[in-house]
């Protein structure tokens, strides 16, 4: 049954407005204080025994500490309540069973959660790991503001009240089996907001924390999203960042909140459907004569270009080979074979269609400047030979 404030708020300070939130022990008002003048929520506890009031106490105070632009603040604690700044908006999790799938839901979700990431950053570096991300959890204000809310569970300098303690489906194998947690459970508990987004599901939805906990100790990690939701079309880039948060075991995952935070900014500035791919050393990646079906940015290690069979030039990491063959048509005038091992990224027509319907007029652009160069890539092939500088169009 929903309370009113308690008689220990200071009366004359804080008017009641109305609760608005409930939970199994709390509930939040809304609360104009009198004394500034503004309104603030003040969570106030339904319980009184002793040892919940201490835990109550204690979400104050932890969440009082991490004064960071994307958790909300504490104003003022009592013996069954605090106030905390007023959000004017909805949860995540509301926002998205309110929106159907779409890249521009995706690309919200990810400005969101970058700063949710940044919050999680500040309060690791403070020995805070929160252990209770779920879309429940982050507010979203009318004007772009974000705040991570709820750390009532959180770990502080290694110690946790309750190891069992989080949200059932999105809890980390580790928290599931109540280990200690580390900055690694909260990269997985983001891993995991992505991947309901990229599918509609939780990670392991439907199993049982003891088969969580199996499938982490074999190694497991959860179905790709691509399986769970075949017929959307998901960007490849943020399929491997899901995943990789998301392994079983901690240390295979991001090493830190930054890591991760790190990808999806680079995400966001472009590469959304562009695949990353591993080639061993002298593996050919392209083949002179065949039909163009990708063109390759090199993220690390080296290739060589060669024509009829004899080497021309070197290629490093962020150079571009096999673009203009793949956007105006024809067939390969080299062969390009890793001298190294190396990561490339895979720029099929597909997914450059893709990237480039993210800035519609780029896209005509792109293709009549390739077909031009395109025309003129045999005589640069030659002019190249012996001369390590400058990009062939193979």
């Amino acid at each position: 049954m929903s309370k009113s404030l308690p008689p220990d708020r200071s009366p004359e300070r804080y008017t009641d407005l109305g609760a608005f939130a409930r939970g199994g022990t709390a509930e939040i008002h809304l609360t104009m204080d009198e004394v500034l003048g503004r309104a603030v929520a003040m969570k106030v506890s339904q319980v009184d025994e002793p040892e919940r009031l201490r835990k109550f106490q204690r979400e104050a105070r932890v969440t009082a500490q991490l004064e960071h632009p994307n958790i909300v603040p504490v104003h003022d604690l009592g013996n069954t309540w605090f106030t905390m700044k007023r959000v004017e908006g909805a949860t995540l999790g509301a926002l998205l069973r309110g929106e159907p799938f779409s890249v521009a839901l995706v690309s919200q979700v990810l400005d969101t959660l970058i700063k949710v990431c940044d919050a999680l950053a500040f309060a690791h570096s403070r020995g805070i790991i929160h252990r209770d991300l779920k879309p429940e959890n982050i507010m979203v204000g009318r004007f772009g503001q974000v705040y991570l809310m709820d750390w009532g569970i959180a770990q502080v300098a290694g110690e946790v009240e309750d190891p069992f303690a989080g949200t059932t489906g999105w809890m980390a194998p580790e928290q599931a089996r109540g280990e200690a947690c580390s900055p690694a459970t909260d990269v997985w508990g983001v891993g995991a907001i992505l991947y309901s987004v990229l599918c509609g599901a939780r990670p392991n939805a439907g199993a049982s924390a003891n088969e969580r906990a199996a499938n982490a100790a074999s190694g497991r990690a959860p179905v790709p999203p691509t399986a769970i939701a075949p017929e959307r079309k998901l960007p490849y880039e943020l399929v491997r960042i899901t995943m990789r948060a998301l392994q079983p075991n901690p240390s295979a995952r991001y090493p830190s909140m930054v890591e991760l935070t790190a990808d999806l900014r680079a995400m966001l500035d472009g590469g959304w459907w562009f695949e990353r791919r591993f080639y061993e050393a002298e593996t050919e990646i392209i083949h002179e004569g065949d039909k163009a079906d990708a063109a390759y940015l090199l993220d690390a290690g080296t290739c060589e270009v060669r024509q009829n069979g004899g080497p021309i030039a070197e290629l490093g990491p962020g150079e571009i080979f096999g673009e203009a063959a793949l956007l105006a048509g024809g067939p390969r005038v080299a062969s390009v074979v890793a001298v190294s091992d190396v990561m490339v990224r895979v720029i099929t027509r597909e997914a450059l269609d893709a990237e480039l319907g993210r800035n519609r007029w780029l896209g005509p652009l792109v293709r009549g400047l390739a077909t031009r160069f395109h025309e003129l890539a045999s005589d640069n092939l030659e002019k190249r030979a012996g001369d390590p500088r400058g990009s062939p169009l193979p």
